[in-house]
């Protein structure tokens, strides 16, 4: 049987209520397709605010129901810093490790 690779999303820049329903359409037609896995990379994020932060849980939750791991990778500087205060890298599937530029 061939793996399938996990389908990958990434987001660049600042996540603010001003722009996190895009990120919720983007994950949502994402979600919709019901595959194993989601990849979500935050690399490229130079900041999150809560919108955004609600907006991976609702993503998080939709995916668990359904049977879809999602995985958060490439957190770093103010948005790990957030994952870590709200406790989020804890309940959230994260890989956490910094990224050298």
């Amino acid at each position: 049987m061939e793996a399938v690779a996990p389908q990958q999303i990434s987001f660049e820049g600042r996540i603010s209520i001003d722009n996190s329903n895009a990120m919720r359409n983007r994950l949502g037609k994402a979600l919709k397709l019901k595959p194993k896995e989601i990849d979500v990379n935050l690399s490229r994020v130079t900041s999150i605010d809560i919108s955004g932060l609600a907006t991976l849980l609702e993503a998080t939750r939709i995916a668990r129901d359904q049977g879809t791991r999602l995985r958060i990778g490439g957190i770093q500087g103010q948005v790990q810093l957030l994952f870590a205060i709200t406790r989020l890298d804890q309940i959230l599937d994260t890989a956490a490790e910094a990224q050298s530029a």
